[in-house]
């Protein structure tokens, strides 16, 4: 496609084509309304996404903790130290990880979570551009929204909740627009047993955080939140201002999933991306995958010239996506969609 034929729109016509094409109306519905929505396996995950994911993850928890993860009892992941990549308290290891001596009986309320996994297995670059995760991610946080970060999580039997909070990274009172979300791959069936997630449907609409006695979950606490009940190859995706945490697990075995934390491009990242991923991953994916990944915006400059350069290298990755895709990147900051 040639340069003369590529035309400016806003971000919202090509956002809601997406939507419209692939059948996603409802659950943008759903984002409005409610601030969360669950998309169900035959149309979140199809050809076997799912199982390839599950495997990579535990392929990687095996290589960074140098024992593969027992998914029938949990027993690898029971009882982790908070913040921990370790042993379990039940296996009477020494905890690891930013609080390895505790003081009281807690245990960590989200059991392992592996960062930093894009660049570990393609499967993960299939999760990432997946067209309903980049619809309804776009949806909520722009068509210019970036990865800021890629994780596993594996929850075992744990005693400790999950309490409740936000994704957003501004103070009370927040804007009513998303400036990041999650968007959750669900590997292993999500319940109130397996430690499922926990959401107060709507608490998006408050534009602020919970107040500390509006966090407890369970037994005399928020009675607005109810269980997010998915089967394993969900995608379960939240705008930044809802109220979510997760129960404990009580049921043998780990809880599974895969996060894509996705923000508006002028949100602080979690990982440094641009410039930093391989260049063969950049080349065999589609042009926008580069804008994603972080290589469409320009990081903070050491100094002129490397400004100069970085600046240079982010207009080359937005003109090679203009070109595929015979529309204009740039637009105007009052585009709510971009």
């Amino acid at each position: 496609m040639s340069e003369a034929t590529i035309t400016a729109d806003s971000g919202y016509e090509r956002i809601w084509k997406d939507i419209s094409e692939l059948g996603l109306e409802r659950y943008a519905a759903d984002l409005d309304e409610y601030g969360y929505t669950v998309i169900p396996p035959e149309i979140a995950m199809p050809s076997g996404l799912a199982e390839q994911m599950l495997e990579a993850c535990l392929d990687i928890a095996e290589r960074r903790n140098g024992e593969r993860p027992d998914l029938n009892t949990g027993a690898t992941h029971a009882r982790l130290g908070i913040e921990t990549t370790g042993t379990s308290r039940e296996k009477g290891g020494q905890l690891k990880g930013r609080m390895p001596t505790l003081t009281d009986d807690r245990d960590s309320p989200v059991g392992d979570v592996m960062q930093c996994i894009l660049v570990e297995d393609p499967v993960f670059e299939q999760g990432l551009m997946n067209p309903v995760l980049l619809a309804l991610a776009s949806y909520l946080c722009g068509y210019r929204m970036v990865l800021s970060g890629m994780g596993c999580w594996m929850k075992g039997p744990n005693k400790t909740p999950f309490a409740l909070h936000t994704d957003s990274p501004v103070p009370s009172p927040m804007p009513q627009q998303a400036f990041v979300c999650q968007c959750t791959y669900v590997l292993t069936d999500y319940s109130r047993e397996n430690g499922g997630l926990v959401i107060v449907p709507g608490s998006h609409k408050l534009c602020r955080h919970p107040d500390p006695h509006e966090t407890k979950i369970g037994e005399g606490g928020n009675s607005d939140a109810v269980v997010v009940e998915a089967k394993a190859g969900s995608l379960i995706l939240w705008h930044g201002n809802t109220w979510h945490g997760s129960y404990n697990r009580t049921a043998p075995g780990l809880r599974v999933s895969v996060t894509n934390f996705m923000v508006r491009p002028f949100i602080h990242k979690l990982e440094e991306l641009s410039g930093n991923l391989p260049k063969e991953m950049l080349d065999r994916n589609p042009p926008r995958f580069a804008m994603v990944t972080q290589h469409g915006i320009t990081p903070g400059r050491l100094n002129q010239t490397d400004g100069q350069e970085k600046t240079g290298r982010a207009n080359e990755y937005i003109a090679a996506f203009e070109k595929a895709s015979g529309t204009k990147l740039r637009a105007g900051k009052n585009d709510y969609f971009n």
